[in-house]
């Protein structure tokens, strides 16, 4: 049977958060949302509610700047309100996510405005307690962004795919030095499907998860 991560165990003044990194269609929301299997709540980005995300689809190159500003204060906003109420929850989203597109398409002061934010809210919040990088290829990616067919995603192309995959491993790479991180291939793993796969993902979070609690005293 499944391990459960008693809720009434966990350290009120702990604010414990799992955040999923990966390229875009990796499969971060379904990963997140697998999590509450094992008594992790997932927190899901909303990002329908971005006025510009639309727009950032249409022309990357033109609307990086507020696109990526408003996602990482939409984050910030989504992680504060959930902090202090005792919960593990787990992020379809990371501020390791969000660097990687603006090291992609921010460049001179833009790009220092947006680490100014950034390092704003390091100040305030703890970082993830555990980094899931999700690693799926371009070519994988791309077909799974036609088939589910969003009209605004139709500009994305293999090439842009491909240089933010890069981006975002060199991402992981970087937060592997101060932070636990697992890394799944979400190209192979159909954690959509197949039960095994479900068991042995929800099994590598929870056996990752738990020393990292107990050094915190928290189980």
């Amino acid at each position: 049977m499944q391990n459960q991560i008693n809720k009434e165990t966990i350290c009120q003044s702990y604010p414990c958060r799992i955040e999923v990194c990966g390229g875009i269609a990796s499969g971060k929301t379904t990963f997140a949302i697998l999590m509450k299997r094992i008594g992790i709540e997932p927190i899901l980005e909303n990002f329908r509610t971005n006025p510009f995300w639309q727009a950032f689809y249409s022309d990357p190159g033109k609307y990086t700047f507020e696109t990526e500003i408003s996602f990482m204060l939409q984050h910030y906003h989504q992680i504060k309100r959930e902090y202090g109420n005792g919960k593990i929850k787990i992020c379809d989203f990371s501020f390791f996510l969000d660097i990687a597109y603006t090291e992609i398409g921010l460049k001179d002061s833009k790009l220092k405005a947006f680490h100014t934010v950034y390092n704003e809210i390091k100040q305030e919040l703890s970082p993830p307690a555990l980094l899931v990088y999700l690693n799926c290829d371009a070519e994988t990616e791309l077909e799974r962004i036609r088939n589910r067919g969003r009209a605004v995603e139709k500009s994305i192309n293999l090439e842009f795919l491909d240089v933010l995959n890069k981006a975002v491993k060199l991402q992981v790479e970087n937060a592997k030095k101060k932070i636990d991180v697992i890394s799944v291939d979400s190209a192979q793993k159909n954690f959509v499907e197949n039960e095994l796969v479900k068991q042995e993902l929800t099994d590598l979070v929870f056996n990752s998860l738990s020393p990292i609690l107990k050094n915190a005293s928290m189980i």
